[in-house]
């Protein structure tokens, strides 16, 4: 095989020329001279990164559940769609479908499953590598090959029921498709109508890709850029009907067969909006909120997890920076630029890589801040990138920039490498206690004890009894298949807007500090008839008032005791609205009946209290509190009403709790 023409021309195709070995000898860098090497044996080096993938993905193979809980909602939508219960939306709705097919075969099986994501970043390897022989530097995509091979972080995602690793492989056989296409078009000059399979293909690949991810669409939009730049008008048509082929009927079966009237995509746009999507009282952000989110997430993925994922910083560091971001945005830029001019793939790739991540940057609360997010670009990252180093050299006085670019991926292999025999040292023992039984080794105390108390109502409580959870797919996959009743936020309200609708159905309110009770040492039956009048709470920063309605009837019995134990009250709303709207710190309102309302409306009996830390790294007094707080506003009102039933761990080492709701305690129904 020759080795790649290093001269920048003009090139007209997708496909990238090449000039015999040994020709301009004279003029050859010093990739271009590894590049007679490594384009003969590049059959081999693809093998032996094949290899490097199965078996490295075998060492870093992971039987459990991860503790973020979104892989075990795949398995459990999975679950709910093959039953025809549920049609999958939040997260995506192709990967749980997937996943349905093999759960015919073999049930609730979380090891099957993984071994089919391990399969999917097999395979993505053999399809990356399949698009880009013979396309760019043998040396470049030996490199990438090997990198990419040995990467833990991708590697891990061949070990968890995420749909990562189904989308990699979907991204990585569109690009394939589309380029197979071009190539046609281009080369042999074959007629769009003939090609009608292969952009049927590309339609059905597009749109399976955009039911994974909603950002999986963006590839349609980079792929009708570069048909419009190309001139080729037609393919604009081909490529939008051969989608639509495969999406109207798709929608068409969610209304009618699922009665699903707002999309997917529709449904995350409103989520993209909120400045938080586990507290809507906060409300939507504005496009300075939405500026400051992108250059924010701009420094969590790029400056972060994507230098973490190449190897270029610990993989503890949790710092961020905007110098890495600018110079990766930089060589990004220059990149494109060199593609619009030379090189129609990396063109392709360019708009894909530019409007998909920046399209994540804007989407994403910063909140979220995964490595999931950005991993599924980071191969077509580094070459895209590398590409674009590599092109530049070819300017007078900028070979150095060859030497650097090998320096650098170099280093990014043998950092990696590192990384990953960590990772597998760590793993080994874990993955050995696993298989051998111990289903809970490698969980943290608050862990252990949460899922074993999952299984102890598995074991314990008929399907017919209702349990709540924080993480209840979790609970569903340890308890071997029963379900729980999801407790995933706690739902606060804008504080200025419950008040006022409290405003329009009662006479007067009255806000009275919930620790007035106590500190004036007001009797506890006396206290009781106050929690009966209760509507609501506000909370800002340690203090929580408590909203009372005070009927015009019983304005003498609410107020004559408040005043005998000298507690303090605030009897006009607005001045206590005032009060807090002066303090400048967050404050928001909740109403316990509201709460409760929610629990017994779906039958809840039962409720999971974990001490799952914030820091999974290390045992603080800082635990995820949303079901905490959730019942705690309850018992203000309602003391009394939750009695414990189980607990699994001592008192101090992280314990798992199981309340039962008395409901008849307080007439509930």
């Amino acid at each position: 095989m020759g080795n790649q023409k290093t001269k920048l021309s003009k090139n007209n195709k997708i496909t990238v020329t090449t000039v015999p070995t040994g020709v301009n000898k004279q003029n050859s860098t010093i990739i271009d001279k590894l590049d007679v090497y490594f384009g003969k044996n590049i059959n081999v080096i693809f093998v032996i990164s094949l290899i490097l993938t199965i078996v490295l993905g075998l060492y870093l193979f992971d039987v459990k559940i991860d503790e973020g809980g979104d892989d075990s909602d795949y398995i459990l939508s999975a679950k709910r769609f093959l039953e025809g219960r549920n049609f999958p939306t939040w997260h995506g709705s192709f990967y749980p479908i997937f996943l349905s097919l093999p759960m015919i075969i073999f049930g609730v099986n979380v090891i099957a499953f993984k071994v089919i994501s391990l399969l999917c970043i097999i395979a993505h390897q053999f399809i990356f590598y399949l698009t880009f022989k013979k396309r760019i530097s043998a040396t470049i995509l030996s490199l990438i090959l090997i990198i990419t091979a040995i990467n833990a972080n991708i590697l891990y995602f061949g070990s968890q029921t995420y749909s990562e690793a189904l989308y990699i492989l979907i991204q990585a056989i569109v690009i394939y498709t589309f380029v197979g296409l071009m190539d046609r078009i281009n080369v042999n000059h074959w007629h769009y109508l003939e090609l009608y399979p292969r952009w049927l293909a590309l339609g059905a690949f597009i749109f399976l890709m955009s039911i994974t991810r909603n950002i999986g669409f963006i590839i349609a939009l980079a792929i009708i850029v570069y048909l419009l730049l190309d001139k080729k008008y037609y393919a604009v048509i081909y490529t939008i009907v051969s989608y639509y082929i495969f999406s109207m009927p798709f929608n068409l079966y969610q209304r009618i067969v699922w009665d699903i009237n707002k999309s997917n995509m529709a449904q995350q746009l409103d989520g993209i909006l909120l400045k938080n999507r586990y507290n809507v009282a906060i409300g939507n952000e504005d496009f300075a909120g939405m500026v400051t989110r992108f250059i924010e997430n701009s420094k969590i993925y790029l400056s972060k997890h994507f230098m973490i994922t190449i190897g270029l910083k610990d993989a503890t560091s949790t710092t961020t920076s905007l110098f890495p971001v600018m110079v990766i945005i930089l060589i990004f830029l220059v990149s494109l630029y060199l593609a619009f001019k030379y090189n129609k793939l990396m063109l392709l790739i360019g708009l894909y890589l530019g409007a998909a991540v920046a399209g994540t940057f804007i989407a994403l609360q910063q909140s979220w801040g995964q490595l999931r997010m950005i991993v599924i670009y980071v191969p077509l990252i580094v070459l895209f990138l590398s590409w674009g180093i590599y092109q530049l050299s070819h300017n007078k006085g900028l070979r150095f920039l060859q030497l650097g670019l090998l320096l650098i991926l170099a280093i990014i292999l043998f950092k990696t490498l590192g990384h990953t025999a960590e990772k597998i040292k760590q793993n080994k023992k874990v993955l050995a206690k696993n298989l051998s039984g111990n289903l809970y080794y490698g969980f943290t105390p608050d862990w252990v004890n949460f899922l074993r108390m999952s299984r102890w109502v598995g074991k314990n409580m008929p399907d017919s009894i209702v349990v709540a959870s924080r993480k209840p797919s979790m609970s569903f996959i340890y308890s071997k298949g029963k379900e729980f009743y999801p407790i995933y936020k706690f739902p606060l309200e804008n504080a200025d807007t419950l008040i006022q609708k409290l405003r329009n159905t009662n006479n007067s309110l009255c806000a009275i500090a919930i620790n007035q009770f106590s500190k004036a040492k007001v009797p506890i039956r006396l206290q009781m008839n106050y929690k009966s009048t209760n509507l609501a709470f506000v909370s800002q920063s340690n203090e929580t008032f408590g909203i009372y309605n005070v009927m015009d009837s019983y304005k003498e019995q609410f107020y004559d005791p408040l005043n005998h134990y000298n507690v303090d009250y605030i009897n006009d709303i607005d001045s206590f609205l005032e009060k807090i709207h002066k303090n400048n710190n967050p404050y928001f309102g909740v109403s316990p009946d509201s709460l409760i309302n929610i629990l017994k409306k779906n039958n809840v009996d039962y409720v999971i209290v974990a001490s799952l830390r914030v820091n999974p790294h290390m045992k603080t007094n800082r635990t995820i509190n949303t079901v905490k707080r959730f019942l705690y506003y309850i018992e203000l009102k309602y003391p009394g009403i939750f009695t414990l039933v189980h607990q699994i761990g001592k008192q101090n080492a992280e314990p798992a709790y199981l309340y039962k709701i008395n409901y008849k305690n307080y007439n509930i129904n």
